[in-house]
């Protein structure tokens, strides 16, 4: 729980990073002793809840932590005050990787599409006996002789992966290829789907990594662009601008696609569930093309969040084992570095794969390096995974700067289960915190996964016994280091100690001070955290 802490971290929360508890540091002095050099009892508290301490006793007993200790055991009682249980956003989520295969399938049989039965791979008609395929219509109705649905949506997620001789890894990745074709002229379904999936947990935003322009951009650079040239000359930069004003006119029709199914218009009698329900978007650059075709790729994200307000952050993406994406890392960073440079005030919106390895999965060499690399060149906010932390050459030092500079990292605890095979104790969440790094749990690829939000925020109160306390700072911390524009509403989000002109008031008040109300109305970012601590109160009101 020390790691919950975000813009300026206590003098506490800073003693604890080089001290990590063990054999030799006995629990209950040190707990003492934080707690007597901070004045803070919570800070103690935190200490004896990252050890597997009950906070029972300890200050936190109010109501609500009461009822959670109580679930821990049940389940299905679980499941249910974590679905109501108020969830900030989602960071890290791939529009593509969150819709289920069933609506993959859906939509292709009404798109008209086909399934390759032997490879399992959705394509665009006609299908057999012309085409390639057969009618996804046809599978679907229960038409086809011989088949079942089953195999299908297995072979669209990593449903009973464990079943068969592929890997998690390799079944995971497989997945993307095989549906790609059905989310062809459906991203509008998909964003109101997966929306509307977060409005029935309690989610109030979600940062939707997607490809729009990227295959058109390496395209473009894979004929015309030269990276031995200089920076204006590397490729056609209008060309480049052509495409960031096609994917915003891409995002009006996405939007408007939700809104319409969602019945988000002004016109709308009754707004629809997902309506409230903020999304932005992240760009995501392919690293497994070449350089060049990655450069470019590049360049499009960094104009495409200076022109387009709802594309706030960018991120790689594609294996990270993959031989190119290994061979070219530090090649990518640098990228980010040079284009960064000229895009200032979008530097800030970088999040990056990093670490999302593993012994065995690759050799020693290449493992240990590239959050650092991703942090120290390229500037990143934020890490993806991070679980090779363990093998960096000086982890405390590399965590301790990841502490002090407030790099969150987005934990997916399902994602790194199924395709590393990391999980419980070897995970690196319980580190991070000793640390005092900020972390946020999101999904990764929920449809994929065969999971939502709600899962991995009870998966991580089962695997890691977490205090309410924690949970809650989780849940702002998702905000708090978001990419929406404006300052943040906390200086610490475990303690929710606010900015000074809000620090009078009563978290979520609905008539905040006039100096407050200024402040939330000049802040997307600080408006979106008060209305999570509306939702809070209402919550914990309930116990």
């Amino acid at each position: 729980a020390i790691g919950i802490t975000t813009q300026k971290r206590s003098p506490a929360a800073r003693l604890i990073a080089p001290m990590p508890v063990g054999p030799n540091s006995p629990l209950m002095t040190t707990a003492r002793w934080i707690a007597y050099r901070s004045r803070r009892l919570t800070t103690g508290i935190m200490l004896l809840a990252l050890a597997g301490f009950s906070l029972t006793g300890y200050g936190a007993a109010e109501p609500v932590s009461e009822h959670l200790e109580g679930l821990k055991d049940n389940p299905v009682q679980l499941r249910q005050f974590m679905q109501r249980f108020p969830k900030g956003g989602d960071l890290h989520s791939h529009l593509s990787g969150a819709v289920y295969a069933e609506s993959y399938l859906q939509w292709g049989a009404e798109d008209g599409k086909c399934i390759n039965l032997s490879t399992q791979v959705v394509t665009l008609p006609p299908c057999a006996p012309v085409g390639s395929g057969v009618s996804l219509a046809e599978l679907v109705a229960g038409i086809t002789p011989n088949t079942s649905l089953g195999v299908q949506i297995d072979a669209l997620s990593v449903r009973n992966y464990q079943r068969r001789e592929e890997s998690g890894h390799d079944q995971f990745f497989a997945t993307f290829e095989r549906f790609t074709p059905a989310t062809f002229g459906r991203l509008g379904d998909m964003v109101a789907q997966v929306s509307t999936r977060a409005a029935r947990q309690n989610i109030l935003y979600l940062e939707l990594m997607q490809s729009l322009g990227m295959f058109e951009a390496a395209a473009l650079a894979a004929t015309t662009g030269n990276l031995d040239a200089d920076y204006g000359s590397r490729l056609e930069h209008s060309a480049i601008d052509e495409l960031v004003s096609k994917v915003s006119a891409d995002l009006d029709a996405i939007e408007n696609r939700r809104a319409e199914l969602q019945g988000c218009s002004a016109a709308a009698a009754t707004e629809g569930l997902g309506c409230q329900v903020t999304v932005r978007y992240l760009a995501q650059v392919i690293r497994t093309l070449s350089p060049i075709q990655v450069y470019a790729q590049t360049l499009l994200a960094f104009k495409l969040m200076a022109a387009d307000p709802r594309v706030v952050g960018l991120n790689f993406v594609a294996p990270e084992d993959h031989p190119v994406a290994l061979r070219d890392y530090r090649q990518h960073m640098g990228f980010l570095a040079e284009i960064g440079a000229r895009f200032p005030e979008q530097q800030s919106g970088i999040t990056l794969h990093a670490g999302e390895l593993t012994l065995g999965l690759v050799p020693p060499e290449d493992l240990g390096w590239h959050i650092d690399e991703a942090i120290t060149v390229a500037g990143a906010r934020r890490i993806g995974h991070g679980i090779d932390i363990a093998y960096d050459d000086d982890m405390a030092g590399l965590l301790q700067q990841m502490a002090r500079e407030d790099i969150l990292v987005e934990i997916n605890l399902t994602s790194n289960d199924v395709i590393l095979q990391v999980s419980g104790a070897e995970h690196p969440f319980t580190t991070y915190l000793q640390y005092g790094v900020p972390l946020a749990l999101s999904t990764d690829d929920e449809g994929v996964s065969r999971i939502d939000l709600t899962h991995e925020y009870q998966r991580a109160v089962t695997t890691f016994d977490l205090s309410y306390p924690l949970l809650r700072s989780l849940s702002r911390n998702s905000l708090q280091y978001s990419f929406l524009p404006g300052e943040p509403l906390f200086v610490d989000t475990f303690n929710a100690e606010m900015v000074a002109v809000c620090g009078q008031n009563a978290l979520g008040d609905v008539n905040p001070s006039a100096g407050c109300a200024s402040f939330l109305g000049s802040s997307p970012k600080a408006r979106l955290q008060w209305h999570l601590e509306k939702r809070f109160k209402e919550f914990e009101a309930e116990f």
